[in-house]
């Protein structure tokens, strides 16, 4: 049998903790390095990296392009209005808007799909070219300038009104929705927001000496109300962004903001089918009844808390901190017991 007395020389005693000390020590110097980690990184990135994507269902989205042949169109059964009157009637072809062009799909209840192209500048150069035409999709183009109104008519061609629409692709600066507002004429405008859903996700650390890949993950979802208006969001003033008839943009086309996705006719559906994406870290969302927009954002507060390989992180520095404080106490207990037995050892001798 094992002798008792030998165990209990060899086990620690473990009394009111004096190392109690070093416990704290260890908790600071985690969390320490998991800020001070945090900083270095947010230090090089400089900003939060999102993505949002939006699923809508509105009467109007518009954007300023920032790739023409990304943003090509192909239209058939439309009549066709310019400013210019360079070109009239029925269409059936390819439509390339020009760079920094604006283009705005509409669509009002079930009624006919409509789609206006302004030139770049402030929409008032009316020999300014907003798009190319190139009819049957041909490699001859022709140059359309000043404004553009495109819609859908049965007269063109009655057996393909109803067809399925060619996707309507967006690339450039958008704009989804418009704000409340009542009727303006007898042709209602397009402009009505019905609803939508905003899904919207940071991009993780990227730490490949740990194998932790930059994923995405997810920061909130959130339900857009109607009659509302959906963009990247500016310090300009608000009178700067828009004017008067809710269409042309006027300035801050510099800022490289990039949307991307599709707006396709459902005949079956009111309005446009929306699908739509940026990596715009901070989004715009003007309300009815409100002038200042609430602002959709990924803080470094979100960094710090959310960030899935950053939590793993801060785990892993945890366990290392854990781990050195209960080895330092267990020394301690150590040491105070073999000093201990050797002060009895010491007295009976004496």
């Amino acid at each position: 049998m094992l002798n008792s007395r030998r165990l209990v020389g060899w086990t620690p005693t473990f009394r009111s903790p004096k190392h109690a000390q070093h416990v704290w020590a260890s908790v600071v110097l985690v969390i320490l390095m998991s800020f001070g980690f945090w900083w270095a990184n947010y230090s090089f990135s400089s900003s939060v990296q999102t993505l949002s994507e939006v699923s809508a269902t509105s009467e109007r989205v518009a954007f300023d392009v920032t790739q023409p042949r990304l943003a090509a169109f192909y239209v058939r059964a439309m009549r066709i209005g310019t400013s210019t009157n360079a070109l009239k009637g029925c269409i059936e072809g390819l439509v390339t808007p020009a760079l920094n062009s604006r283009v705005i799909y509409g669509r009002v209840g079930y009624g006919p799909l409509s789609i206006e192209l302004w030139p770049p500048g402030d929409g008032g150069q009316e020999n300014a070219t907003a798009a190319a035409f190139a009819a049957g999709g041909g490699d001859k183009e022709v140059s359309l300038g000043g404004r553009i109104y495109l819609e859908t008519d049965g007269g063109c061609d009655p057996l393909s009104v109803k067809a399925t629409p060619l996707p309507l692709p967006i690339w450039g600066r958008a704009s989804i929705g418009s704000e409340f507002a009542g009727a303006e004429g007898a042709v209602p405008t397009p402009r009505l927001l019905l609803e939508g859903k905003l899904r919207f996700s940071a991009r993780a650390v990227n730490l490949n000496l740990l194998s932790l890949r930059p994923t995405l993950y997810s920061v909130t979802a959130l339900e857009l109300p109607v009659g509302s208006r959906l963009e990247a969001f500016s310090t300009a003033p608000q009178a700067e962004q828009q004017d008067v008839n809710g269409g042309k943009k006027a300035g801050d086309r510099s800022q490289k903001v990039n949307w991307w996705g599709t707006a396709y006719v459902h005949y079956e559906e009111p309005a446009l089918i929306i699908a739509i994406a940026t990596d715009e870290p901070r989004l715009a969302l003007y309300r009815p009844n409100t002038h200042d927009p609430d602002v959709i954002e990924a803080t470094m507060l979100t960094q710090i808390f959310d960030d899935p390989n950053l939590i793993k992180i801060y785990k892993l520095l945890a366990v290392i901190g854990g781990c050195g404080a209960l080895g330092g106490w267990l020394v301690s207990a150590f040491k105070k017991r073999e000093k201990g037995t050797a002060n009895q050892e010491g007295a009976r001798t004496t």
